[in-house]
């Protein structure tokens, strides 16, 4: 049985790397996507900040000649997410449907356009 703070140590390290691996997707739509791609980034370091954390926590009797128990992950754990909820607007501004008419958005409008808008709704606003 794995300790929690080894198994989110493993768990934050592979979903830091898809999401650099998206932010470089993301790098694709040029200025029509560079709110999502600020936010992929945020997350991204979010992600690293929970990973080190682990790290810390399992590597501390080596690092600071203190055991830290395993529990020291979930305060830590919530601290960050509290993080990233109090700055939602910044690290989460994908939407799942059109803000005007709520059509159901594709993926690629989900993650790569800024604008947030369905087909229809994006001619319509363009001059």
């Amino acid at each position: 049985m794995y300790p929690i703070s080894e198994w989110i140590g493993k768990i934050s390290y592979f979903l830091f790397m898809g999401i650099l691996l998206l932010n470089i997707a993301q790098k694709r739509s040029g200025n029509r996507g560079i709110r999502k791609r600020t936010a992929t980034l945020y997350l991204g370091i979010a992600t690293l900040i929970l990973y080190l954390g682990a790290g810390v926590i399992l590597n501390a009797p080596r690092l600071f000649r203190i055991t830290l128990t395993d529990l020291w992950i979930l305060p830590f754990l919530g601290a960050l997410f509290g993080v990233v909820y109090l700055y939602r607007e910044k690290t989460f501004p994908f939407h799942r449907r059109c803000v005007k008419c709520r059509a159901p958005l594709t993926l690629h409008q989900i993650v790569m356009e800024d604008s947030n808008l369905c087909s229809r709704c994006e001619e319509e606003s363009s001059p």
